[in-house]
């Protein structure tokens, strides 16, 4: 019996391994006409492509992009280490949402409820969360000031693997 628990306990701990651990490189790099940031606050509907604009616009500024949806219960532990942040730490890095899968009404709902003053962005129609690569809600994006992405983490944020993120980029 204590031999199936220490193997169950084992298995757990692979499973949450593999799908919190830091991603390798990816193929992902952004592209395209530089845009500017969305309004911090508000849910603005972007295409992928200007989407990918909005990053190359931030070159030389670190960026996490968290993929969220409403319906998503881990988002909603996350949210508000992601707020807090955005308010501690906006002027080192930029935090960008984007709403994926999910209703825009519900979207906004979400963002109000949890005080959300970071920008958000909706993909109504899922390319961007194509284009990252998306493997499961909510997922985060860390990308460094040259604009490469340094780390994905699948799986929601803890307060010590954020603060871990913030320290990675300052280095």
């Amino acid at each position: 019996m204590r031999t199936k628990v220490i193997a169950l306990v084992a298995l757990a701990a692979l499973v949450v391994y593999a799908v919190t651990r830091p991603s390798g490189a990816t193929a992902f790099e952004a592209s395209g006409e530089p845009r500017d940031l969305p309004a911090a606050g508000k849910l603005t509907e972007l295409s992928a492509a200007d989407f990918e604009g909005v990053l190359v616009g931030l070159r030389g500024k670190p960026v996490i992009v968290n993929i969220w949806a409403s319906w998503c219960a881990p988002c909603r532990t996350e949210t508000p280490l992601l707020e807090r942040t955005w308010l501690a730490h906006g002027d080192e890095v930029v935090i960008i949402g984007v709403a994926s899968k999910d209703v825009a009404a519900d979207s906004v709902r979400f963002m109000d409820e949890f005080g959300v003053t970071y920008p958000n962005v909706f993909d109504g129609s899922g390319e961007i969360r194509a284009r990252l690569g998306l493997r499961g809600f909510p997922t985060t994006y860390v990308f460094g000031a040259d604009g490469r992405l340094r780390t994905t983490i699948v799986g929601g944020l803890t307060e010590q693997r954020l603060a871990a993120v913030l320290e990675d980029l300052r280095g």
